[in-house]
């Protein structure tokens, strides 16, 4: 199963996004569940890197159990912060839409997704 925790600030500011596991639907390279969501993550990481030239914002792991976290720096001017909520936003539209879809049609064995609060 796939884990995805959305971190929010008790503002409701997105804060971090991290994805944790293998679905399982399909083999290794098959699977269109983990394919939707490292499409999502990875999106994230390749537009807050693009749009705000940030570095050192996120983390991936490879091997039995696959594992990518994107996080929002301490330090951020209000106009980044702007930025990133709107990218992480619209990321986190594509992972619950994901979540439906997969309930859905495939079973809630697949994907998790869960939400929680941050303080910071």
């Amino acid at each position: 199963m796939i884990s995805v925790i959305i971190s929010r600030d008790k503002s409701g500011k997105i804060l971090r996004l991290s994805a944790d596991g293998h679905a399982g639907y399909e083999e290794e390279g098959r699977d269109i569940i983990c394919a939707a969501i490292s499409t999502l993550m990875t999106t994230a990481v390749n537009a807050l890197e693009e749009q705000l030239s940030w570095k050192d914002f996120f983390l991936v792991e490879g091997g039995e159990t696959s594992f990518i976290e994107v996080w929002v720096p301490d330090k951020v001017s209000d106009s980044e912060m702007k930025t990133a909520q709107i990218i992480l936003r619209t990321i986190v539209r594509g992972i619950l839409d994901t979540e439906e879809t997969v309930n859905e049609n495939y079973g809630t064995e697949y994907l998790r997704v869960i939400t929680q609060e941050e303080l910071r």
